[in-house]
């Protein structure tokens, strides 16, 4: 199992959304900067989420991306499926092929670990995230990061 290049993306933008504080708007070549995204493929994600209705973008001199809903509010499950649609992990599930007539032998299983992954990062948020982040720094005595 990997994670793509594109949720990878996507969870790091929003996670340094989560970071500043609420309503906070961010230049997209700031995110790119700060998380070490190509600008180009951000674009990309910054599109995904804002169509999922996870950011808001605004245009102009002060214009830039901001969360659409509190940090608390969204989960890396929202941002995953956005990007990549559900977790599913078995190929017939996928619809790569099917099924055999009797079920896959180790269908029960694959769906098992979908549900776990998926309830994982449903109970994750970027509140979460961005908290846990800043306690490490603190804890490290590392300087913590700007924003919240």
């Amino acid at each position: 199992m990997k994670l793509s290049t594109q949720a990878d993306y996507a969870v790091r933008a929003m996670y340094e959304l989560a970071r500043h504080e609420p309503g906070a708007v961010l230049h997209t070549r700031d995110i790119a900067a700060a998380q070490r995204i190509p600008g180009p493929r951000l674009a990309k994600v910054i599109h995904d989420l804002a169509r999922a209705d996870l950011v808001r973008t605004q245009r102009g001199h002060q214009g830039g991306v901001m969360l659409a809903r509190p940090a608390d509010e969204i989960t890396v499950l929202d941002v995953y499926q956005a990007v990549e649609g559900p977790i599913l992990l078995c190929r017939c599930r996928q619809r790569v092929e099917p099924c055999a007539d009797d079920g896959c032998d180790t269908h029960d299983f694959w769906h098992g670990v979908e549900a776990l992954l998926s309830g994982e990062l449903e109970t994750t948020t970027f509140a979460a995230l961005a908290d846990a982040r800043r306690r490490a720094c603190v804890a490290d005595g590392r300087p913590q990061a700007t924003g919240r």
